[in-house]
Order: C-alpha cells, then sequence, then structure tokens
C-alpha cells in the first residue's frame, strides 16, 4: 500500500536537495565572479599606479630640464650675445594678455646684446575696437567712423610710424663740411599715434632701463622689433597684434616670436593657434616674416638674437620645434 506521507517526504526531500544545490552553485558563481573583479580593478590599480609614477618622473625631468635652460639663459647668454646689436635701436612690442614672465626674460637677453632697448610696448585688449570710442576718434580728425573704419586708422597709422623708424639708419655725413641728409622720417621726437593711444589706455610703454619715463620712442630710424605673443592668447588679442604687419605693401624689420604651445590635457580643446602659427600659416606672412616658436628657452632666445640681428642678410626662417618649423636655430653669424 502506498504511503502517501512517505511521498510527501519524498518529493520534499528533492526540492530541499535542488534548492541547496542552486544555492550553493550561486554561492560559488558569486565568489568567482566577485575574485575575477577583484583581480582586474587590482590590475587597473596598478597600472595607474606605473603611469602616475612615469607621469611624476617626466614631470621632474622637465622641471630639472627647465631649471637648466633657465640656468643657461642666466649664465650663459652674455658671453654668447654681447655686442651682437650693439647701440641697435630696439622694440618690444606685446600682445594682449602677454605675462610679465613671458617678457623678463627676453628683456635680459636684449639687454645683454649692446642693443639700444627703447622699451616695451603693451597692446591693450581695447585696440580690438570692438565698439566706436568717440575720444580716440575726435584726436584723430575723424568723424562718426565705424569701429572698422577707426580700427583701420589706427591700424594703419601704427605700421606707418613703425615703418619710418624701422628705415635703414641714415649713414652719417662724411667731411666736416657735409650737408644732413634730408629726410621723411623720424623728426627726435615720438609719432603722434604713440603718444595719443598711451594718453586713451590702448597701449603702455614701458621705457628701457637705459631710458627715462619722458623719453621717445621710434624716435629715429634703424629699429628692429620684436612681436610677443603667448600660447594661451584668445583670436581677437592675437588679431590686435597681426594687424601691425598685415599690410602687404609693408615688411617692417621684425621677427614674431612665441613660448612653446603645452600639450593639451587629456580630452582638452587644442589652444587657438597663436600668432606665430598664424603667421606659418598664411602664404604671403610666412614668406615676409620669421618666428620662433621657443622663445620660454634658451635656444629660442638665441634665436630671436640671430634674427635680429642679420634681419636683412639671410632669408626668412622658421625656429623652434613647432608645427611649420624650419630649423631649430638660424645660421650663426
Amino acid at each position: 500500500m502506498i504511503n502517501i506521507r512517505y511521498h510527501i517526504v519524498s518529493i520534499t526531500a528533492v526540492f530541499l536537495a535542488l534548492g541547496i544545490g542552486v544555492a550553493l552553485g550561486s554561492t560559488f558563481l558569486d565568489r568567482a565572479t566577485v575574485d575575477l573583479l577583484e583581480n582586474r580593478i587590482g590590475s587597473a590599480e596598478d597600472r595607474i599606479d606605473d603611469t602616475n609614477a612615469e607621469n611624476e618622473r617626466l614631470t621632474s625631468e622637465l622641471a630639472d630640464a627647465d631649471e637648466r635652460d633657465a640656468s643657461l639663459i642666466v649664465l650663459a647668454s652674455e658671453d654668447l650675445v654681447s655686442d651682437h646689436l650693439t647701440d641697435v635701436p630696439l622694440l618690444v612690442i606685446a600682445a594682449p594678455g602677454v605675462s610679465e614672465d613671458g617678457l623678463d626674460a627676453l628683456s635680459t637677453v636684449l639687454e645683454r646684446t649692446g642693443a639700444d632697448l627703447a622699451g616695451t610696448v603693451r597692446l591693450d585688449d581695447k585696440l580690438a575696437l570692438d565698439e566706436v570710442d568717440g575720444d580716440l576718434a575726435e584726436d584723430l580728425g575723424l568723424s562718426d567712423p565705424t569701429g572698422p573704419e577707426l580700427r583701420r586708422v589706427v591700424d594703419d597709422a601704427l605700421t606707418e610710424a613703425l615703418a619710418a623708424a624701422g628705415a635703414p639708419a641714415e649713414e652719417e655725413a662724411v667731411g666736416p663740411d657735409a650737408d644732413p641728409q634730408p629726410s621723411d622720417g623720424p623728426d627726435g621726437t615720438q609719432p603722434a599715434i604713440i603718444s595719443t593711444l598711451a594718453d586713451r589706455g590702448f597701449l603702455d610703454v614701458v621705457p628701457g632701463p637705459a631710458r627715462a619715463e619722458d623719453d621717445p620712442i621710434l624716435e629715429r630710424t634703424g629699429y628692429r622689433y620684436v612681436l610677443v605673443g603667448a600660447p594661451d592668447l584668445d583670436a581677437a588679442q592675437n588679431d590686435v597684434l597681426l594687424s601691425l604687419i598685415d599690410d602687404e605693401d609693408v615688411t617692417l624689420p621684425a621677427v614674431t616670436i612665441s613660448a612653446r604651445v603645452p600639450e593639451p590635457a587629456d580630452g582638452g580643446d587644442e589652444p587657438a593657434p597663436g600668432a606665430v602659427a598664424r603667421i606659418r600659416e598664411d602664404g604671403d606672412l610666412s614668406t615676409r616674416y620669421s618666428t620662433v616658436d621657443d622663445a620660454d628657452t634658451f635656444t629660442g632666445l638665441l634665436s630671436t638674437i640671430y634674427v635680429l640681428q642679420q634681419i636683412d642678410a639671410i632669408d626668412v626662417g622658421h625656429y623652434g620645434q613647432g608645427d611649420g618649423a624650419t630649423a631649430i636655430l638660424p645660421p650663426v653669424p
């Protein structure tokens, strides 16, 4: 006779065994999965630690290299550039937003060349002239100009003043009775456009080490110019600087320089092309103006001096290690 109680117990035992089996199997599977994930996480953490250590090593090496480079600028530049530009009038022209740090080393090296460093003209963002400045327009004798018209007049006047002072220095008259050569260029005074823009806050003139606050700039011929950009400027700031050299009929005795462009952070955007990059990419400007893309280094500063010294004697070149560079250094004078 079939015992119902026996079957109930048997069925219960079967399901209990199935339940225990599933539970045990799940436990073993979960444990294996957890172990696998933990191993992978551990491996990833090890790789991250290795990467961080490598980054720290590279950062330290870069810092050491920059320190050695700074020492070269301080200790070696005097012997290497001494008397390379004796008595040549120089003017540094800095784009809006260029930091003091970007100018200090340059000024130090330029002084050591023996040049007559007239000073630094720091251009202001206001020179973009996004809006018409009525007072400036009145100073320039303009009646109700548009913004672009006012900016064109200002740019043309600045370029004209730079070109006049950048003309070759007049040769000294020979003999005690020789008459001085007539000239339509500088007359020993500062161009009116410089004074007007300085008075209105569109630029600031910082005198050179041997100049007084009220000494004029662009007062004579023979000037050479260093146009200074930076890798962190926006397009409008670069436009202000480049507007001085965009006249196809006028080529200034100038070199345009910038510090190195840093690599963007992971996922970061590339910076806007700076003045140096834009000159190199321009079919006209790249044939008329030399550039230096590593002016924050000893070799970049040396390149700047060599270009200035030989500005009429060597072909236009693009120096450094950035995109568009044609050589690391110019020919050695």
